[in-house]
């Protein structure tokens, strides 16, 4: 299905947020290369009329065409790092 050209727009801007967001979070890196792919895990929550919580996610990709292969191996590759943080830090607390 075509792209609208907001959805062009809201694309190219999320692009060029997260090269703006890695360029800020890590300035020493030389050789930044080239973001290839990404995905952009979000979250949102609220409270219906009835008072109920509700929530929900939504994944976004570049330009919404990034194959589910590559999803998993980007969230994969993540995750694995984020658990070994998770369990130097606890070793380093239990010092």
């Amino acid at each position: 299905m075509p792209r609208t050209p907001e959805q062009k727009a809201a694309d190219e801007a999320l692009t060029a947020a997260i090269e703006q967001a890695m360029r800020a979070h890590f300035p020493d890196d030389d050789d930044p290369g080239l973001l290839m792919d990404y995905t952009v895990i979000a979250a949102r929550g609220g409270i219906d009329d009835e008072g109920e919580r509700w929530a929900s996610t939504v994944s976004l990709t570049r330009d919404n065409n990034v194959p589910s292969y590559v999803q998993i191996g980007l969230l994969d590759t993540r995750l694995t790092w984020l658990r070994a943080a998770i369990q130097r830090a606890d070793e380093d607390d239990e010092e």
